[in-house]
This record gives structure tokens, C-alpha cells and sequence, in this order.
């Protein structure tokens, strides 16, 4: 009896085999994924890695991102199946099948496929485990051999985390079958949807999330906004889009239906008034390929113009080769630090390294609540989305700190009073800088590199003589600034760059010989030393495992997109074969229901990439912010890239287009 039931469940995956195979491949491919990350992010080798744990984290990123969508991904195609599958399970009923034999022969079916798609997921993962290593030290410029290695809690892992997935859609599908009589399962792939009502509400709230979502992506220019509301305008895009699709759809196919000359059309007729009957069943699936395809498009273009761009992040991260700072808790502490600048200029020198640009300037900061022209110190109820960034400096300081400022521009303040360079501009006649007014003699609009990280409202920068800033220094320590428990903290900073020539080796031996030198005047442990070249293995490191990751994540997300549309088309078709057969019955000509599955199938696929563009086009200034605290500031290349992941994108989608209506037609022409 058992070799009953098995022939039978073999028999039924052959027999619906259009069906099975896109499926059990689609877990082949899914399973192969999630074990080459559990792969990657156990490799022994990955350790020895220069930033491995930033390279390990976003690995564990991509494993959890994977599993998620895993589900999501199985769940949604297996709706798919068992919603086509229902005529046949309905005819076992009424031939004499109990739903229990029923039952044994869909967990025999689970069990091939789930055989079948774990088995072979991580066989393939396994085959190709060695090949994706080597494709990321190569992204990653690691030069290291590449031993065979098989990871057993990627296996384990794979197995337990696909197996209960399997169990799951095994426990759907006997649900499905146990709710339902046989009369019911019998018609099941050919229910029939009633007229859609025009959902007015839903459309209008599907609209005002979208657009305050765009708003929300135009307008958010603070750093720490930024991060806090890209989330919300993610979510508000995603319930948007579904509300659009649900409700607006129906009513803008209403609207062509309205249209006599438009609708009474022999291409237009069968294709709008199809779709309008199912739309309920269609709006979720076109969101779902219109969410899909924006989260391909910005994630690839995102990590491919990161890794694209890595060598202008690095400079933009660190401006100069060596990098030498100073903290002192009083300004007269900081009197040694040209003795330190002299040092390293001439260990570099020693070195036979030639010194092509330098500087030093000093100052302090603070961030600090503004009323007006009233600044005080924050307390724990302040917005920190509302402070100001103050910098207190000299002239000649602040012309070092920025080397674009040109002297002819920068007067000098008159003695006791200040001048104030403001974001935003300042336009008050005094600054009442804790308790105490100061006097301003300049005002003037400036915005510097830095403030492109800038987390809070403004960045004012107040330029003083020394005198007036020591004195404004000590007003801030008699406030209560460095004091235990106050949770305000200034220093006064001194910071050193240098760029100069050499190789690689030669400039890592220059910071060495640096770091030496300047652990003699005992201030070593005050002060920090950075270094381009040293942290220049850590960074590609950080870009590459983005980048491999956006790659890895844009190819699941897109075969997910790809399967949606794939099994869209081909239940579409199962239950618009019919239509067209009495169509063509009461006189319609066969290229005449061509020309009409084209309209459909059209409007269909198109209207999601469409949508997707649109939603690119509005995050634009967002992610070109998010890019930006990332130090890629080429706004061009990431345009380019942008631009190159729509195309190939497009691409692929008119050929998923070309592949998937030709199989509809044929199903149809039936």
C-alpha cells in the first residue's frame, strides 16, 4: 500500500512537473545561498582578514535577510501550487480517497521536494563553496590560498531551518485540503473573483503614504534623521504600494472601462475587463514585484557604486596619509604639541619620505541647545536632532582646518569680540554663550566638508583671538563641562596631518617609525595616530563584503521577483484559458487574442517597473545622503551605476517578459 502512495506522489510531481520544476529549482538555489554565507561567515580563514568582524557581521546580516525572505519566497510560490493542484486533489476525493490518504501522499510529495531542494542546495553550495572564497578575496584584494572546506553548521543549519520550512508549507496545504469539500476543491483553480468596489479610502491612504514618504526622502537632511526615518519611509513605500495596487488599480481600470473608445477595443476589451475581476488576487502580486524590483535597484546600485568608489571614500575618510591628534583637558596643556608636529616632520624626513602638504590648527567643541541667541549645555530631554555643532577656533586655525578658504576672506576679529561662520547663517547681534554675551564684528554663511556628517540642526564656527578663547574655554569648565557626571565633555584638540610620497611599504614604515618617535614625549597615550595606508585593507574590506553581499541579496531578490512573475503568469493562464476558448468560439480570431493577451500581459508586467523607478527617483536625495555618512560624496558615479542597474535590470525583466508571455499564450491557445 505505501508503493502505492509513493508511485503516486512520483507520479504527480512528473505529471505537474511545469509546475515542480521552477519550484524545486528555485529551493535548490535558495538553500545553495544560505549555505554559501553559512560557508563564508564560518570560515577559519576569514579571521586572519584585516576588519574580518565588520566582514563577519554583514555576513550574519545576509544569513538572517536570507532565511526571512526564504520563507516568504517558498511560502508565496507554494500558495501557488496547491491553488492549481486542487481540481486534481478534488477528483482523489471524490474517486474514493479519503483525506487522510490524501494527506500521506502531499507529505510524501513535501518530502521529495524538500529532499530534493536541501540535498541539492547544499551539494551545489558545496561545489561552488571554494569558487565564491576566491571571488571575494579577489573583491577584497586578500591575497591568500583557498583551501577546500565543508562546514558542517552550514549543513546542520540548512537542514533544520529549510526542513521546518518545508514542514510548514506541508501543514498549509493539509489545511487547505481539510477546509475545503470535494465540490469546492474541484473548482478551486477556477474560482472566480465578483467586481471589485472602487475602495476610494484605501486608494487615497495608499497615496498620502507615498507621498509622505517622498517627502520625507526630498526633504530629511540631517545625518541622524536620515537614519532614524529611512526605515518609516521604507515601510510607508511598502503599504503604499500594496494600497495603490489594491485599490488604485481598480479604480484606474474602472476609469479605461469608462472609456467607450479605449475599452470597446478588441485588443483592450478581454485584457481590462480580466484584470479588473481579478484584481484582488493581482494587486498582491504586482506590489510584490513593484517592492522587489525598487529593493534590487537600490541595493545593487547602492554597494556597486560604494566598491566602485572605494579609493574616494578612503581619501574622504582620511584626508591625509598620517594623522596625529591631541586631547588636553586645559588649553595650556596642549603648549608641546608644536615640539610633536616637529618630530614627525622630521621622522618623515628620515625616512626619505618627501612631505607634499601639512597642517596643525587647534580647537574645541560642543554640542549645545539654541534659543535664539542664547547657547547652554543639553540635557537629557533635548532633541538631539535640534542641537548645534559650535566650534570655537582661531583665524589662522580655522584657515589650516579648511584649506578651500582663502585669507582675503577671513578677517580678523576684533579683539574681545568674535566672528561666527554659520550653516545656516546667524543673524543675531549677540552671541550669550552660557550666561555671558559676546560681542559679534562678522556674521557670514559657511558650510565646510565635515558638515556633510553633520548629525545636528546647525554647525557654527566661532572665531575668536586667544585671549577671548581661553576665557570662553574657562566659562565652560566653571559651568560645569568636564565634571563628573555632568554628561557634557570638551576638549581642547590639536590635530596634525601629513601627506607624503612612497609606496605602500614605505609609508606603513613611515607610521611605524612615527608612532616611535612620538612615544617618547610620553603623550602617546593623549593622543591618537591614523593612518591611510594601514586602515586601507580594514576599509575594502568593509566595501567589498557590502558589495558581495548587495550582489549576493540583488540575485536572490531578483529570482524571487523572476519565480513571482513566473507562476503569476502561469496560474493566470490556466484561469484565463477558458475565457479565450469561448472567445474565440463566438468569433475572435486567434491573432486577435494574441493581441489581446500582448495588452494584458503588458500592462501587467510594466505598471510594477514603472512604479519601482518612481520610487527610485523619490529616495534619490536620501540615499544619496545615506551614501554620503558612508564617505561616498561622487554623486556622478553613483548616478552612473543607478543608471546601469535600471538598464540591465530592464533587461532581464523584458526577457522574463518575453519568456513568461509566450508560455501564457501557449497554456491559453490550449
Amino acid at each position: 500500500m505505501n508503493n502505492i502512495y509513493v508511485r503516486l506522489a512520483k507520479t504527480n510531481i512528473q505529471n505537474n512537473r511545469q509546475l515542480y520544476l521552477p519550484y524545486i529549482i528555485s529551493g535548490i538555489v535558495t538553500v545553495m545561498m544560505f549555505y554559501l554565507m553559512m560557508f563564508i561567515n564560518n570560515n577559519p580563514g576569514l579571521k586572519s582578514i584585516p576588519g574580518s568582524v565588520n566582514l563577519i557581521t554583514i555576513m550574519a546580516l545576509g544569513v538572517g535577510i536570507i532565511t526571512i525572505f526564504a520563507y516568504i519566497f517558498i511560502f508565496y510560490t507554494n500558495s501557488f501550487i496547491i491553488k492549481r493542484r486542487k481540481k486534481e486533489i478534488g477528483v482523489y476525493n471524490i474517486l474514493g480517497m479519503e483525506k487522510r490518504h490524501i494527506a500521506r501522499v502531499l507529505g510524501l510529495e513535501t518530502v521529495f521536494v524538500a529532499m530534493l531542494a536541501i540535498a541539492g542546495g547544499i551539494l551545489s553550495g558545496i561545489i561552488f563553496s571554494k569558487l565564491i572564497l576566491m571571488l571575494l578575496y579577489r573583491m577584497l584584494g586578500f591575497q591568500e590560498s583557498v583551501s577546500f572546506y565543508i562546514t558542517k553548521a552550514g549543513i546542520a543549519w540548512a537542514v533544520i531551518v529549510f526542513g521546518v520550512l518545508y514542514v510548514l508549507t506541508l501543514l498549509y496545504n493539509l489545511l487547505q485540503i481539510r477546509l475545503a469539500n470535494p465540490i469546492e476543491l474541484l473548482h478551486g483553480g477556477n474560482v472566480g473573483e465578483k467586481e471589485p468596489k472602487t475602495k476610494g479610502v484605501i486608494a487615497v491612504a495608499g497615496a498620502a503614504c507615498l507621498a509622505v514618504a517622498y517627502y520625507i526622502a526630498i526633504t530629511t537632511e540631517n545625518p541622524m534623521e536620515v537614519l532614524m526615518k529611512f526605515f518609516l519611509a521604507v515601510v510607508l513605500v511598502i503599504i503604499g504600494t500594496y494600497f495603490l495596487f489594491t485599490a488604485g488599480s481598480i479604480a484606474i481600470l474602472k476609469m479605461l472601462r469608462k472609456n467607450k473608445k479605449f475599452y470597446y477595443n478588441k485588443k483592450h476589451f478581454t485584457a481590462v475587463s480580466g484584470m479588473l475581476y481579478r484584481m484582488k488576487q493581482n494587486a498582491a502580486g504586482l506590489a510584490s514585484i513593484c517592492v522587489l524590483s525598487t529593493m534590487v535597484l537600490v541595493m545593487i546600485s547602492m554597494t556597486v557604486s560604494m566598491f566602485a568608489g572605494v579609493d574616494d571614500e578612503l581619501k574622504e575618510r582620511y584626508p591625509y596619509e598620517l594623522s596625529y591628534s591631541v586631547d588636553a583637558d586645559k588649553i595650556e596643556e596642549n603648549t608641546d604639541c608644536q615640539e610633536i608636529y616637529q618630530t614627525i616632520t622630521d621622522t618623515i624626513a628620515k625616512q626619505g619620505r618627501e612631505i607634499t602638504d601639512s597642517s596643525m590648527f587647534s580647537y574645541f567643541q560642543l554640542f549645545m541647545k539654541r534659543e535664539g541667541s542664547m547657547f547652554e549645555f543639553i540635557d537629557h530631554e533635548t532633541d538631539f536632532a535640534e542641537l548645534s555643532e559650535v566650534t570655537f577656533l582661531t583665524r589662522e586655525n580655522l584657515l589650516a582646518y579648511d584649506s578651500s578658504l582663502k585669507p582675503a576672506d577671513v578677517p580678523e576679529p576684533e579683539a574681545g569680540k568674535i566672528d561666527i561662520y554659520s550653516k545656516n547663517g546667524y543673524d543675531e547681534s549677540v552671541f550669550c554663550y552660557l550666561g555671558q554675551d559676546f560681542a559679534i564684528d562678522h556674521s557670514f554663511r559657511y558650510e565646510s566638508e565635515a558638515d556633510a556628517y553633520l548629525s545636528g540642526k546647525d554647525s557654527l564656527y566661532v572665531v575668536a583671538d586667544e585671549a577671548t578663547l581661553s576665557r570662553m574655554y574657562e566659562l565652560q569648565i566653571a559651568a560645569g563641562a568636564n565634571a563628573d557626571g555632568s554628561g557634557m565633555y570638551s576638549l581642547y584638540r590639536t590635530e596634525m596631518n601629513f601627506e607624503y610620497d612612497g609606496t605602500k611599504e614605505e609609508k606603513l614604515a613611515c607610521e611605524d617609525a612615527v608612532s616611535k618617535a612620538i612615544s617618547t614625549h610620553g603623550l602617546d597615550d593623549s593622543g591618537y595616530l591614523s593612518s591611510r595606508t594601514e586602515n586601507e585593507k580594514s576599509f575594502y574590506v568593509l566595501y567589498g563584503g557590502l558589495f558581495f553581499l548587495g550582489v549576493f541579496l540583488g540575485i536572490m531578490f531578483l529570482m524571487v521577483t523572476v519565480m513571482i512573475i513566473f507562476y503569476k503568469q502561469i496560474s493566470e493562464g490556466y484561469d484565463d484559458r477558458e475565457r479565450y476558448i469561448i472567445m474565440e468560439k463566438v468569433g475572435m480570431s486567434n491573432a486577435e487574442v494574441k493581441a489581446s493577451i500582448q495588452s494584458q500581459i503588458r500592462i501587467v508586467f510594466f505598471l510594477p517597473l514603472v512604479m519601482a523607478a518612481v520610487h527610485v527617483a523619490a529616495a534619490f536625495p536620501m540615499i544619496r545622503r545615506l551614501l554620503a555618512m558612508l564617505n561616498l560624496t561622487n554623486v556622478p558615479l553613483f548616478v552612473t551605476c543607478l543608471l546601469v542597474t535600471i538598464l540591465v535590470f530592464t533587461a532581464i525583466y523584458y526577457l522574463v517578459f518575453r519568456i513568461t508571455s509566450r508560455a501564457y499564450y501557449k497554456i491559453v491557445s490550449r
